[in-house]
């Protein structure tokens, strides 16, 4: 029986932020616990190593949701980070923050202290951007937040594109304004990608001797007594074992993994727990449910030169020297992020917020990067930022335990076509404007679609995840049905367990949901350690 202060089950985006502040005080013990393994993979490190992630089962969960109805019964693939780091390991480090307007939402539902005014400093107190500090950007960060060192022409030949069809440019999606287009800053440091893991998680803080960090721990339960977190029943290394928390357990396995488990520890849904034979020990209905995500669309073209990063014999002999420049300086095609172009648009001129939002890939791209394209060409992704489609997280049982059913319900909601229709329909007109579309041919799909019924049915049939799972341990008041955890992250009726990760968001944000998540494991931090404070 071992026992720490405080056990982190997840090493992502958030649990890392927690273990790393946490710890600044030597007086306490801290136990972080990582399903996957350690960060050393260099597909990791090098920012264009995230070609290769997709091929890549040793770091990431290879979920699979149920078939969704409202996209032709398609099973959609949801990787998810498996290794220190977690998502932000392994995402395309698009640094944004959503819109402010998303906090003050949030703080409007019932979460009085996570609007805008309230969340800037934990963004802030997080960031390192080589920009330098301002009233909105932080210095000095364990973050890593900076301008691509290296930008594809088509990524400029995309922007200027995106000018002429009469969308203003915009140098900082994380300014004073969010719509625009432009080239998006990325979580790099030195050329280099700057993980949760990399940045929170430094040799020196590893060191810590109030620190311990698990890797390959896979928690099969948190252990209640008397309606109060103990500890964990865990495996690390095939050897199980029980570790107790002397002051609290806090659960940052994401959208997917955080419900699970608290599931499997007879936290949920009480039907649901009975027919799977877990016993309850807290009737909670909104565990698991709320998932949102942004689902996303994509156009492909092929063009006859060789600008784009692509698969040819004049493109590997144009890049020959791409290593020997990134291990000597590191700098170089090697330093991208791939998807480095961005814009965030209104699908209608109502609308008081951009939503849709658009990242560009001077490369061929389909399934995730599962299928490989040999030549060249360019890839528009584009998405609906606030669907009103919402699923769930269960668990169904299997011979080694439980798994997670994953059912997104895209698009079941009739409102969430319009935008998508919307963002299809830029994207193509941007694609045939010059300069990109000088020479672009289309090949995904293969021509101009003109009718919104075509459009919906290009969408459902190849319309992806964007990769944000959100929503599944809903922060809200006690006195809604499907929220799990308190404006404080306290887990409703269980002592000692709060839950930090992007699972607790009420309403999915405007943007990508790394830097949220890392916000929200800042501002956890600071309440656990006033928390600690008054004991």
């Amino acid at each position: 029986m071992q026992s720490y202060d405080y056990i982190i089950i997840g090493a992502g985006s958030a649990g890392s932020v927690l273990a790393s502040r946490l710890s600044e005080n030597p007086h306490i013990s801290v136990c972080l616990l990582e399903a996957g393994v350690e960060d050393k993979h260099p597909a990791i490190h090098i920012p264009f190593g995230l070609a290769l992630v997709s091929t890549l089962s040793s770091i990431k969960w290879d979920y699979t949701t149920h078939s969704e109805t409202h996209l032709n019964n398609r099973e959609m693939y949801w990787p998810r980070g498996k290794t220190l780091g977690g998502s932000s390991s392994i995402n395309a480090m698009c640094y944004i923050r959503g819109h402010a307007d998303n906090y003050n939402q949030w703080a409007q539902q019932s979460a009085s202290h996570w609007d805008w005014n309230s969340v800037l400093p934990y963004f802030r107190k997080s960031e390192n951007n080589t920009r330098g500090i301002s009233r909105l950007h932080g210095c000095g960060g364990p973050q890593g937040v900076s301008d691509l060192k290296h930008v594809n022409k088509l990524t400029l030949d995309f922007v200027s594109s995106s000018v002429n069809t009469g969308i203003i440019e915009n140098p900082d999606f994380n300014g004073i304004r969010q719509e625009g287009v432009g080239v998006y800053q990325v979580t790099q440091q030195n050329g280099s990608r700057c993980s949760t893991a990399k940045g929170f998680l430094k040799p020196a803080v590893r060191k810590r001797s109030n620190l311990t960090i698990l890797t390959q721990a896979n928690v099969k339960k948190i252990i209640i007594e008397q309606a109060r977190a103990k500890g964990v029943s865990v495996t690390v290394n095939g050897e199980h074992q029980n570790i107790t928390a002397n002051i609290e357990v806090l659960l940052c396995a994401g959208a997917i993994g955080s419900p699970q488990i608290l599931m499997q520890s007879g936290i949920g849904p009480e039907g649901h727990l009975k027919e799977l034979g877990i016993d309850v020990v807290e009737d909670l209905p909104g565990v698991g449910r709320n998932l949102q995500d942004h689902l996303d669309g994509t156009i492909v073209y092929k063009q006859r030169n060789y600008d784009s990063y692509g698969i040819s014999v004049p493109g590997i002999l144009k890049n020959a020297l791409a290593p020997l420049q990134y291990w000597q300086k590191k700098e170089g095609m090697l330093t991208s992020n791939i998807a480095e172009g961005g814009a965030f648009i209104k699908s209608s001129p109502d609308k008081s917020l951009p939503d849709i939002q658009v990242h560009f890939i001077p490369a061929l791209l389909l399934d995730h990067g599962r299928k490989r394209l040999t030549g060249h060409g360019f890839t528009i992704h584009f998405c609906n930022l606030y669907p009103k489609s919402k699923g769930s997280v269960t668990l169904q049982k299997t011979s080694s335990g439980f798994e997670a059913i994953i059912k997104a319900n895209y698009l079941s909601h009739v409102d969430d076509l319009a935008p998508m229709i919307a963002g299809f329909k830029w994207a193509q007109d941007v694609a045939n404007t010059a300069p990109l579309g000088n020479t672009a041919m289309p090949y995904s799909p293969n021509t101009k679609l003109e009718s919104d019924e075509d459009i919906v049915e290009y969408i459902k049939n190849n319309a992806e995840t964007v990769y944000h799972p959100v929503g599944t341990c809903k922060m809200g008041k006690s006195s809604d049905a499907e929220a799990v955890v308190s404006d404080e992250l306290k887990v409703f009726g269980v002592n000692a367990l709060r839950v930090v990760d992007a699972s607790i968001m009420p309403n999915i944000i405007g943007g990508n949901t790394n830097a949220p998540t890392i916000m929200i494991a800042e501002k956890a931090a600071e309440m656990i350690q006033k928390d600690a404070a008054k004991n």
